[in-house]
């Protein structure tokens, strides 16, 4: 199985309150791009508003509608 990363910042009170930043191989690798984005301006505002979440390479994630 293959797993990857999804990095996402969502702050509450935001017009475009998510953005996804990207997809990473591991966990490390998208905790080295929070260190960095951290630092840059409207980031640095909600530094706890950062997102990772694990996902497995073709796997339906949604299966009951909503």
């Amino acid at each position: 199985m293959k797993n990857v990363y999804v990095l996402e910042h969502s702050a509450e009170g935001l017009v475009e309150r998510m953005k996804l930043l990207g997809v990473y191989s591991s966990k490390e690798e998208a905790e080295k791009v929070i260190s960095i984005l951290s630092e840059k301006p409207g980031f640095k505002d909600y530094p706890d508003d950062f997102v990772i979440d694990e996902y497995e390479v073709d796997k339906m994630c949604w299966s009951s509608g909503f």
